[in-house]
């Protein structure tokens, strides 16, 4: 097997600085990815002071998120400080991890009262290809957004959206194509706080299909812990909610072929026995998940291997409540018992 051609070695980084800016910036830092040019600009001064051009950052965050190109949140992330399009990469990537409880804790729910607008950054690709990309904003302040449940709408059926990802008729095989290459960027940014993050599990963790319309349900979720924490004072220790994406994928002709199109999409919180959360509730996990939530590159497999662990716990939980409540259920029946015993015997005698 004939070998790849090597590239310019150094014996030091003396010897690409020594390189003309110009052929660094637009030769060399311009084919690199986000993680690779963070790595860069560590290895000395000068190549920190050419590696964090907000220029640089903008073009890795349009070309990572299509949807970074709509003028609202490009225009929020430029006013990002600390670094703009630099830090908003930061808090994007990669996908959140949060089973474990957060390090920090947010302040009180005095500080929903900071958070006045959130805006869904949304990318969908096919063989890493984006087929999709939309931007939503919700406002956070009014009863219309706090006391329903948390419900974040990017596309209704009615609007449904062509996109290049052929049908195929076997089931099994179509589920398999959309698990392995089906991939999901769904980043909240907070307005106010100048905060984001990726809430989304990337791939999905199952693909079903109606049986009565033949839609396809594409699901992503990440787990979040939101127990034990006595400033959220939502749940109890040890508590976790689904953050869930769905995906719904319906057919189209198109050309003589049938291509699927994406008919809806959409992000609710449900706790550990499948109740959607408030948007108030919703909105304070967010604020915590975004301040102190734990960012981890994962492989798909462990992606759906997180997901049936929570699961398995969800199952767990369910059985012992139910047990206790045969219990509960046991105990007052034989306690109603002893009582009316002990009366028709004091009646008796």
């Amino acid at each position: 097997m004939a070998s790849s051609p090597c590239p310019i070695k150094f014996t030091s980084h003396q010897g690409i600085t020594n390189l003309l800016p110009d052929i660094i910036e637009t030769h060399i830092l311009t084919g690199l990815d986000g993680q690779t040019l963070a790595a860069a600009a560590c290895t000395s001064s000068h190549l920190r002071s050419l590696c964090t051009q907000e220029k640089l950052w903008q073009h890795i965050c349009s070309a990572t998120w299509p949807s970074c190109n709509d003028p609202r949140v490009r225009t929020l992330v430029s006013s990002y400080p600390g670094g703009g399009h630099r830090s908003f990469f930061s808090h994007s990537f990669p996908v959140l991890n949060c089973q474990k409880q957060p390090s920090k804790r947010i302040h009180d729910d005095d500080s929903l009262l900071v958070t006045e607008q959130i805006i869904s950054a949304v990318d969908l690709y096919y063989r890493n290809d984006p087929v999709f990309s939309g931007v939503t904003e919700n406002e956070t302040v009014t009863g219309w957004f706090q006391f329903p449940p948390f419900r974040i709408e990017l596309v209704d059926a009615k609007d449904s959206v062509p996109t290049k990802i052929p049908f195929v008729s076997e089931a099994n095989i179509l589920f398999e194509e959309l698990e392995k290459n089906l991939t999901l960027s769904w980043i909240i940014i907070d307005s106010s706080r100048n905060r984001a993050a990726n809430l989304s599990s990337r791939w999905p963790v199952s693909v079903q299909q109606d049986w009565l319309t033949s839609d396809l349900h594409v699901k992503y979720a990440v787990v979040i812990a939101a127990g034990g924490n006595q400033r959220w004072g939502l749940f109890p220790a040890r508590e976790c909610v689904e953050c869930e994406v769905m995906v719904t994928l319906g057919g189209r002709e198109k050309k003589g072929e049938e291509m699927l199109c994406v008919k809806e999409v959409n992000m609710q919180m449900k706790d550990m026995e499948g109740r959607n959360l408030s948007g108030k509730d919703g909105l304070v996990i967010l604020q915590g998940v975004m301040e102190s939530g734990k960012r981890k590159n994962g492989r798909r497999e462990e992606v759906k291997e997180r997901y049936e662990e929570f699961l398995m716990r969800k199952i767990d939980r369910k059985e012992k409540k139910e047990w206790a409540e045969r219990v509960l259920n046991n105990v007052c029946l034989a306690t109603g018992l002893v009582v009316l015993v002990a009366f028709w015997a004091f009646k008796v005698f």
